[in-house]
């Protein structure tokens, strides 16, 4: 039992209307669902690249926060601290810097704060807590 007529079944424009529209369909609900963006799709072409990223890695009392970016990735060691300082993160002195992020001492200050920031963000209650740059630690504290 057909309902489709036998001139449209075999059309070829037909078919191709089908397929764009489970094409729209499948796009149209995995955007819906938040399971894509368009920029995330799009990539380069949808003019927006994905910014810096910090990622962590635990080995029971310390660990390593991961930094990447398009220009560089790095790894800093961190321990967990005491009292109201809850994390350390050791950070490269300006003299070794360059060496070990592979970015120019001008963007240290930027860089770190952007790391003090996502660290504070994703690891404290409610993202309440806050950060110091002391010497060459990076402290987190609640």
């Amino acid at each position: 039992m057909r309902y489709i007529p036998e001139v449209v079944w075999h059309s070829k424009v037909f078919w191709i209307s089908v397929v764009v529209m489970s094409l729209a369909i499948f796009l149209y609900c995995n955007y819906a669902s938040g399971k894509m963006s368009i920029s995330k799709r799009l990539g380069p072409l949808g003019g927006k690249t994905e910014g810096p990223k910090v990622l962590y890695s635990s080995e029971g009392r310390s660990g390593h926060v991961h930094y990447q970016s398009s220009e560089t990735s790095f790894t800093l060691y961190y321990e967990f601290g005491g009292g109201n300082c809850v994390a350390i993160i050791s950070i490269p002195d300006p003299a070794t810097w360059e060496k070990e992020t592979k970015l120019p001492l001008a963007r240290r200050e930027e860089v770190l704060n952007f790391i003090g920031q996502q660290v504070v963000k994703d690891q404290t209650t409610s993202g309440t807590g806050y950060f110091r740059i002391e010497g060459d630690w990076l402290n987190i504290y609640v």
